[in-house]
C-alpha cells in the first residue's frame, strides 16, 4: 500500500504538470514522494548492513569525544536532570523528519521550488551517505556508558530494534523500525541543518529555525548520541549542500549561455 501511495503521488507530479495552476501542487506531491523513496530503502539498507558484522565502535567515539573535550554522557545526564526540558527536548526528536516533511510541502506551495527540490536531493544523498558510513561504523551509542538514572531516560528502543540486526540469528525486516539502526553520523542532526538550510533565506523563518536547530541537536545529545555523531553529521550535510549549490550554478550559468546564444 505504501508502494501504491507513492506510485500515485509520483503519477499525479507528473500528470498534473501541464496544466494551469498545478505546478506548486506537483512539486509538493514530487518532493514528498522523492524523500519517502529515498528514506525507506536507505532505511532499509542501513538494517541490511548491520548483518556485515564489523566491530561496534562505540569505544572509538567515546574516545573522540573526549578528545574534543566534551563528555557525551555527562551531557545528556545533565539534560536528564531536568525533567521538564527533557519533556520538550523529546518531541523535536521524535517529529524531526515531520518538520521536515511539512518544510517540503510548504516551501513547494510557496512556489520555492528550488529550495524544495534541494533539500529532496540533499535528504535522500545524505541519508545514503550516512547509512553507507555507518555500515563500516556501527555503534549503540551513550547507552554503553549510562547510568541507570539516564538510562531511564533514552530511548530504549533503538537499543533492541540494533541487537535484533546486529545479533540476531534471523531477523525480520519491519518498516516501523527503519530509524533504529544508525547511531554515527546522527541523521537527525542531518535533517536539523537541513531544515535550517531551507529557511535560510527567509529572516524571521531563518531565526525561528536557528533556535529549532539548537534544541535539535540538544535533543539529539538526550536520544543517546555522541557529540561526535553531531559532527559527522554535519560535515555530510555540508558536503551535499555545497554539491547542490554548484550544481544550481552550473544551470544557472548554462541558462544564461542559452539565452545569449539566441538570435534577437
Amino acid at each position: 500500500m505504501v508502494g501504491l501511495a507513492l506510485a500515485g503521488l509520483l503519477y499525479l507530479s507528473r500528470k498534473w504538470w501541464e496544466r494551469e495552476g498545478m505546478t506548486r501542487a506537483c512539486d509538493a506531491l514530487g518532493t514528498v514522494a522523492v524523500m519517502t523513496i529515498g528514506g525507506l530503502c536507505c532505511g532499509a539498507i542501513a538494517m541490511l548492513e548491520l548483518r556485515l558484522g564489523f566491530p561496534t565502535a562505540d569505544g572509538l567515539l567515546h574516545r573522540a569525544d573526549l578528545a574534543l573535550g566534551i563528555d557525551g554522557v555527562q551531557v545528556a545526564t545533565e539534560l536528564a536532570r531536568h525533567d521538564l526540558f527533557y519533556q520538550l527536548l523529546a518531541p523535536i526528536y521524535n517529529f524531526t523528519l515531520e518538520l521536515f516533511l511539512v518544510s517540503l510541502v510548504v516551501l513547494s506551495l510557496k512556489n520555492d521550488r528550488v529550495e524544495a527540490w534541494r533539500a529532496a536531493f540533499g535528504f535522500v544523498g545524505t541519508l545514503l551517505t550516512t547509512c553507507i558510513v555507518a555500515a563500516f561504523i556501527p555503534a549503540k551509542g551513550l547507552v554503553n556508558w549510562a547510568s541507570p538514572m539516564l538510562m531511564d531516560h533514552l530511548p530504549t528502543s533503538f537499543l533492541a530494534h540494533f541487537n535484533e540486526f546486529y545479533f540476531g540469528a534471523d531477523p525480520v525486516l519491519r518498516l516501523q523500525v527503519i530509524d533504529g539502526v544508525i547511531t554515527f553520523p546522527s541523521f537527525h542532526a542531518v535533517v536539523g541543518f537541513l531544515v535550517f538550510s531551507m529557511w535560510r533565506t527567509r529572516r524571521m523563518a531563518r531565526i525561528v529555525a536557528g533556535i529549532w536547530l539548537v534544541l535539535e541537536l540538544l535533543s539529539t545529545v538526550a536520544g543517546g548520541h555522541y557529540l561526535i555523531d553531531l559532527i559527522g553529521g554535519f560535515g555530510i550535510w555540508a558536503a551535499w549542500f555545497a554539491l547542490s549549490r554548484s550544481i544550481e550554478r552550473r544551470a544557472a550559468a548554462s541558462n544564461i549561455a542559452e539565452i545569449a546564444a539566441q538570435p534577437a
